[in-house]
């Protein structure tokens, strides 16, 4: 079994809010990933023209776990009657909901679908 990546929108993201944990995978803008032996650390990635070509990939377990950590933040996802995955932000510890008032109800097909999307919303709300 191997762990799902996050995609380039989501790297793009976190780099944005400040993730710089060691990570084995690179992303760069065409979508490339590249796996490196040693764990990558990189608080400035790789750039061309002042614009960011390459970025940290982590898994979507360390991203969710460096929400948790840094931003006390957590994503939470549920599996639903009928086959689909919902997931839900919570404060820590106070475990309020955030970011649900204008959210529609969105149905994924897997739990990692629904987790990425949650980090990604995550992100955007801090």
């Amino acid at each position: 079994m191997t762990e799902e990546l996050v995609t380039l929108e989501t790297a793009k993201l976190l780099k944005e809010k400040g993730f710089v944990w060691k990570c084995e995978h690179l992303i760069d803008r065409n979508k490339v990933i590249t796996k490196y032996d040693l764990p990558q650390s990189m608080s400035c990635c790789t750039e061309i023209d002042d614009e960011p070509v390459e970025f940290l990939c982590p898994t979507l377990y360390i991203a969710q776990k460096w929400l948790r950590e840094t931003k006390k933040l957590h994503v939470e996802v549920s599996y639903m009657y009928g086959d689909y995955w919902i997931y839900d932000i919570l404060t820590i510890p106070n475990h309020d909901l955030v970011g649900l008032s204008d959210r529609p109800l969105v149905h994924y097909k897997s739990y990692e679908e629904a987790l990425e999307a949650g980090i990604q919303e995550t992100l955007k709300l801090i």
